[in-house]
């Protein structure tokens, strides 16, 4: 009978031990998720097979914008951007249409930035319609309108450049 209550003992300690690992576990692995940023400042694109072969990167870098909350200084952000910047300048493969829209909120740096990333978003996850840039941009401008009127995102959009974005996404092509 004493051998019965040990082992009882035993699988409960067992299964203790084994729910704490998992606790400790789950809470390890979100505080690692949350701060890891990829280090976009590392990848070379220097001949057009490095743009076809770094589209899932540019994908990841503008999901990444387009998802976390805005920071005026963040080094994760800036790095995303900078490689998203320079993917769009020497892609070959897609053409983005830099008027209109882009024109009109161009003073504004981070809206800017958050409109190229919608641009690219669409464009690679979308490739059959990213023959059309007046598409591309009507919905780059839903995206960004979604990812400003969301507090979590603390980005602050100016009335103007409000009215540029809700005009250019309510204009049917």
């Amino acid at each position: 009978m004493l051998t019965w209550f040990k082992s009882i003992a035993g699988i409960k300690l067992l299964i203790m031990n084994k729910f704490l690992f998992f606790i400790c576990f789950i809470f390890f692995y979100k505080t690692a998720v949350c701060q890891t940023v990829y280090p976009y400042q590392d990848i070379k694109l220097e001949k057009p097979s490095d743009y076809r072969e770094t589209e899932p990167l540019a994908l990841s870098a503008a999901t990444f914008i387009l998802t976390t909350p805005f920071i005026e200084i963040d080094a994760g952000r800036s790095g995303a951007l900078q490689f998203l910047s320079n993917w769009v300048t020497g892609t070959k493969d897609y053409s983005f249409y830099m008027q209109g829209v882009v024109l009109d909120i161009s003073n504004d740096r981070n809206l800017l930035s958050l409109f190229v990333a919608a641009m690219t978003k669409y464009s690679l996850e979308n490739k059959a319609e990213a023959v059309n840039p007046m598409r591309i941009e009507h919905q780059a401008c839903k995206l960004v309108l979604a990812y400003c009127d969301d507090p979590k995102n603390n980005f602050k959009l100016k009335k103007k450049y409000r009215k540029f974005l809700e005009k250019s996404f309510l204009k049917t092509f």
